[in-house]
């Protein structure tokens, strides 16, 4: 049936220029992170109580010359609210949104010591074969946890650890008195 490839080959399209135009911002965000992770930049630009004439004339001085007019103002609306600190986190989500598309899942797996290459894939064979392709696995150490493993996937939790699971003995416990 012809109807298919066509409409295949538009979503092909679609998503070239998705991904074109979200690189777009993608390299200017990362050439502003990269200024802004010296020393000192960020706490002076972040600091509200100064004007924000002042922070402006600041921010200027680190943007490159070439930069889109909309990432600039991207820029400065994060700047007027004292939230450049959160520069990293957003190149790090709209890179995963290029990537993965707008709808993109983020699973989380935490362990006390890092998974083997084998085990990650055995995750994410699990987790996609749940959740489908549009998850991106994200492998964390949290020596907190003490030992077992936590999957966050979206808004939903699934936690193995022996820290939960003393937890839920503690809750029940309680519950139970």
């Amino acid at each position: 049936m012809v109807v298919p490839k066509v409409e295949n080959l538009a979503r092909q399209y679609a998503r070239a220029a998705y991904q074109h135009i979200t690189e777009g911002w993608l390299d200017n965000l990362r050439q502003v992170s990269e200024r802004l992770a010296e020393p000192g930049v960020l706490t002076t630009l972040c600091d509200t109580s100064n004007p924000f004439s002042t922070r402006k004339a600041q921010l200027d001085k680190l943007l490159p010359p070439d930069i889109r007019d909309d990432v600039r103002n991207f820029l400065y609306a994060l700047l007027k609210d004292g939230h450049l600190n959160l520069m990293e986190g957003i190149v790090t989500e709209l890179a995963r949104i290029s990537e993965y598309g707008p709808e993109v899942l983020v699973a989380r797996v935490t362990t006390t010591v890092p998974l083997t290459v084998e085990e990650q894939e055995a995750f994410r064979e699990r987790i996609r074969a749940a959740y489908g392709d549009r998850v991106d696995i994200e492998f964390r150490v949290d020596t907190s946890i003490l030992g077992g493993v936590v999957v966050q996937v979206g808004d939903k939790v699934i936690d193995g650890s022996i820290v939960g699971k003393l937890q839920a003995l503690r809750d029940r416990l309680v519950a139970a008195r």
